[in-house]
């Protein structure tokens, strides 16, 4: 059986994983690069450029085709992005662009519908509720995403973003979402907007890491922070 390539882009992380089969799903190689979005678009595709580099190096094999979960969704009708909170590849054909750098083909997917068809398939619900028909996966992370899952496959929807909540309306203290909307569901529950929140309680600006860290700690302003 052929080694399976995928890679995961989040807005801080990019990570790549090789499994020695889809029977045999043991990771061989796993590694990751920071996404530095602050580069733009060009610099985004390069990164992964250089984390399937190492991932060859690392295993000595080649791929022949690499899956790969993303924020925000590919257009079904104009092939560019959209929705993504990695703001730079909204408009753009991703998908095309890197096969064009990287000469490999590639099958793009929204990362929260690949986490939520591999809880209700391999997971959690096939372990614990392997009757469910119907399954909805949350992640939150940099952004906040949604999949929806029915009868073991994803429902996309007619636009691609049928299990997307991130942008529903939840309040407006979150304040304006990259979107151009007010008070989006990722206005207030992604790492970021932790940030903001720890940020203007202390005065002083610290990544989530540290905030948890923070928390446990009994700081007061973390404590506070939801």
């Amino acid at each position: 059986m052929k080694p399976l390539w995928g890679i995961d882009m989040g807005g801080t992380k990019i990570e790549g994983v090789i499994l020695r089969s889809k029977d045999n799903p043991e990771v061989r190689t796993r590694l990751r690069v920071p996404t530095e979005k602050e580069g733009g678009y060009d610099h985004i595709i390069g990164q992964i450029g250089k984390l399937v580099d190492r991932m060859r190096q690392d295993s000595g094999l080649q791929p022949e085709i690499i899956g790969m979960g993303h924020p925000g969704a590919l257009d079904p009708q104009t092939q560019t992005m959209k929705n993504s909170n990695t703001t730079v590849v909204n408009g753009m054909p991703f998908k095309r662009d890197l096969e064009a750098a990287l000469h490999l083909p590639f099958v793009l997917a929204n990362d929260a519908n690949c986490f939520a068809v591999a809880e209700a398939n391999m997971g959690a619900v096939k372990t614990h509720m392997p009757e469910a028909r119907m399954v909805f996966g949350v992640i939150m992370g940099t952004g906040v995403g949604g999949g929806l899952v029915i009868d073991g496959k994803v429902w996309n929807g007619r636009q691609g973003i049928g299990g997307e909540w991130g942008h529903s309306y939840l309040d407006d203290s979150g304040g304006v979402c990259y979107c151009g909307k007010t008070g989006c569901v990722e206005t207030l529950l992604c790492g970021p907007a932790t940030e903001r929140y720890y940020a203007g309680i202390s005065g002083v600006r610290r990544p989530l890491p540290e905030i948890v860290e923070l928390y446990d700690a009994g700081d007061p302003a973390a404590i506070q922070t939801p």
